[in-house]
C-alpha cells in the first residue's frame, strides 16, 4: 500500500553517522525528509526521527541523501 506524500511518520535507525535535520532518507521505493532528530539516551547509536514522506522525484539536486535498506522484522 502506497502512502500519501507529505504525511508525517516516525522512524528510527541505528547508526547513520552524520544524519541531520533537513537531510533526506532514500529507499528503493520511498523518500523521507528528516524534520526532527533525537538520540536515544540508553542507546546512543539509535536515532529517532520525525519525518515527512517526500516524492523521490521532488528531492532537490543539492540535497544530502542517505540511502537506507529496510529489513522485515
Amino acid at each position: 500500500m502506497k502512502r500519501a506524500p507529505y504525511t508525517e511518520c516516525k522512524l528510527y535507525v541505528d547508526g547513520a553517522e552524520g544524519l541531520a535535520v533537513g537531510d533526506f532518507i532514500v529507499t528503493t521505493k520511498s523518500a523521507y525528509l528528516v524534520q526532527t532528530l533525537r538520540i536515544n539516551r540508553n542507546r546512543p547509536y539509535r536515532k529517532h526521527m520525525q519525518c515527512l514522506r517526500w516524492p523521490k522525484a521532488e528531492i532537490p539536486a543539492d540535497a544530502r541523501c542517505f540511502t537506507m535498506v529496510w529489513y522485515r522484522r
